[in-house]
């Protein structure tokens, strides 16, 4: 029972570190038992938790499923997870203590990152459907005041097909200062936040970039708070029920390894803020209550949604060492 709990401990970290990174050349089975998924893992590495040095208790590597990975509502705008996301680093063994988010008595563990130097988390694009930006009308422009510059470059734009199917992005990325922390319990019993974590959104287009940035939604003073189960989630706005699972458990290498298949984490019950920086300084004034517009943001607790599809495994850190 221990394997399965801390199984699903790192599948939710993923995400949580918003999570979210992969590479779309990697196609990872399911179970996939070769030691090699393990090598960035942090062997000798440690956290701080409350003036308390933790050394790394188990190795754990995560995917979610290529082509479908599950999905994530912000605002109007549902983007398909697709392009598998991986994560890759260690995790102290949990704490019987809490932080001021969580319910008290949930046990935590802390994400270790690789020391070798990759990324626990590489960030992918996701393509956003139905290209939001693609029809910006004169009314908003004068509403919004475009100067006839930004007008032209918009049109300039749009004969160039840059705001074809698919030419915006999305990408998940960490924010906030606090550290993220899971509770085994709640994994296991389907209940409660398996999770609680701060992520940011970075949406990206030619044409912002070529004027002077993208979009961001979030950011590290004002995140993303995802609050991750495997249980049910409800959302305080339309009173929604989704529901996650822990999925399957199973070990390979005489036990030495555990794994988890077919978890599903899902969150409906938090906000999202609008976006910002669209376009540049030069340009936010302008872009941004645009770009809101478009997306349905800011967005109250309970409109948007999560839902990830994936496996996790895990093994202690000596049999991966040797091997």
């Amino acid at each position: 029972m221990r394997h399965v709990r801390m199984l699903g401990f790192c599948l939710v970290a993923m995400v949580a570190l918003g999570a979210m990174l992969a590479s779309s050349a990697l196609a990872i089975k399911e179970p996939d038992v070769a030691w090699a998924k393990f090598k960035n893992c942090p062997i000798h590495g440690e956290a701080t938790f409350e003036e308390e040095v933790k050394p790394a208790f188990k190795c754990t590597f995560g995917a979610t499923r290529k082509g479908e990975g599950g999905s994530y509502t912000v605002g109007s705008i549902t983007v398909p997870v697709t392009k598998p996301i991986l994560l890759q680093g260690a995790y102290t063994e949990p704490e019987g203590k809490t932080r001021e988010e969580h319910i008290a008595h949930e046990r935590l563990g802390i994400l270790i990152p690789p020391e070798d130097g990759a990324p626990p988390i590489v960030p992918v694009a996701e393509h956003v459907p139905g290209e939001p930006l693609a029809n910006v009308t004169e009314a908003e422009m004068n509403e919004f005041g475009w100067p006839e510059e930004l007008e032209q470059s918009y049109k300039a734009a749009q004969k160039h097909h840059w705001f074809k199917e698919g030419k915006t992005t999305e990408v998940i990325e960490p924010a906030g200062a606090d550290r993220d922390y899971v509770s085994e319990f709640n994994i296991s019993s389907e209940e409660g936040s398996a999770i609680i974590a701060s992520i940011q959104i970075q949406g990206k287009n030619k044409w912002l970039e070529s004027i002077g940035g993208n979009c961001q939604i979030g950011s590290e003073a004002d995140p993303i708070v995802q609050h991750l189960t495997t249980g049910p989630s409800e959302s305080p706005l339309t009173g929604e029920i989704i529901t996650g699972t822990s999925g399957i458990a199973g070990d390979a290498h005489e036990a030495l390894e555990a794994y988890l298949t077919g978890t599903v984490l899902v969150d409906n019950t938090y906000p999202v803020p609008g976006a910002e920086k669209c376009g540049g300084a030069a340009n936010e004034a302008y872009l941004d209550p645009v770009v809101n517009h478009a997306f349905g943001l800011p967005a109250v607790a309970g409109a948007s949604k999560t839902e990830l599809i994936g496996a996790l495994y895990i093994a202690q850190p000596g049999p991966v060492s040797e091997h």
